[in-house]
């Protein structure tokens, strides 16, 4: 009677093993299971629905026998950088932008195939250093001009300055790049292509303005885009500090 009744006692002791290991190896898996939908989730939240991307529309390359390229920055090939698509945040992406048609195009996974981003489902993308945004017609508010399109953001503040750019194809062969430049003031857009015209836009500052190009040497003519950096910032900097003087180098970083 005392031998079977150690027996029982000694399998309800394995049972109990067996059932504490199978409920930790049950949590164990549960654990793992939930780290990897965390993951997803992250992932998903992080680079959104990469679908949407896949599906857009085959990109159709140029004649090999046109001269030059479309491209910014004279890049032929593919580089990493950044997109925002139907308010989705997409992370290291193989991308060019073709200026003569005005769209981002994207090598899918396979680097066999390439897609055409639908232009107007683009808010911004980056690429090559530079944080292009997409502005459309109805941002032509309160004497606006400007068409739509893609846009450089060279600088951002209470005055913003971008430049639209574009190269056109002509007899065969593609064009240097032309560059269209805006500033934003009071919700408006302006175009301007001189220092006089940017000026004049600027005209509540002008005097200090003139004072700043001229005793920082200031050459709107030899690099007009970060001439126009240095002077907008300016600009903002004055507006803050109204009538007090500013101690403000172009020449520093």
């Amino acid at each position: 009677m005392r031998r079977i009744a150690n027996y029982a006692m000694g399998c309800v002791a394995v049972l109990l093993i067996n059932t504490n290991s199978f409920a930790q190896n049950i949590e164990a898996a549960l654990t793992s299971k939930e780290s990897a939908i965390d993951n997803m989730v992250m992932g998903y939240n992080s680079n959104g629905d990469q679908s949407r991307l896949f599906n857009s529309p085959k990109y159709d390359a140029y004649d090999k026998t046109i001269k030059g390229n479309a491209y910014f920055a004279d890049a032929a090939e593919f580089s990493t950088g950044n997109v925002e698509y139907d308010g989705f945040s997409y992370k290291n992406m193989q991308l060019m932008y073709d200026m003569n048609r005005g769209s981002v195009v994207m090598q899918l996974p396979n680097k066999a195939s390439m897609v055409e981003l639908v232009s107007d489902r683009v808010q911004s993308f980056d690429i090559a250093g530079h944080h292009f945004v997409r502005v459309e017609a109805f941002s032509q508010e309160a004497g606006s001009a400007i068409p739509a399109g893609f846009y450089d953001v060279m600088y951002s503040g209470k005055t913003e300055f971008i430049v639209h750019r574009e190269k056109a194809m002509q007899a065969g062969t593609f064009s240097a790049e032309a560059a269209s430049m805006y500033v934003k003031i009071d919700g408006a857009y302006k175009s301007f292509d001189s220092q006089k015209s940017l000026l004049s836009l600027l005209s509540n500052r002008k005097q200090e303005l003139s004072t700043y190009i001229k005793d920082n040497a200031i050459n709107f003519d030899a690099d007009k885009e970060q001439a126009v950096v240095k002077i907008v910032a300016f600009y903002d900097q004055s507006l803050i500090a109204g009538k007090q003087p500013l101690l403000v180098s172009a020449n520093k970083k």
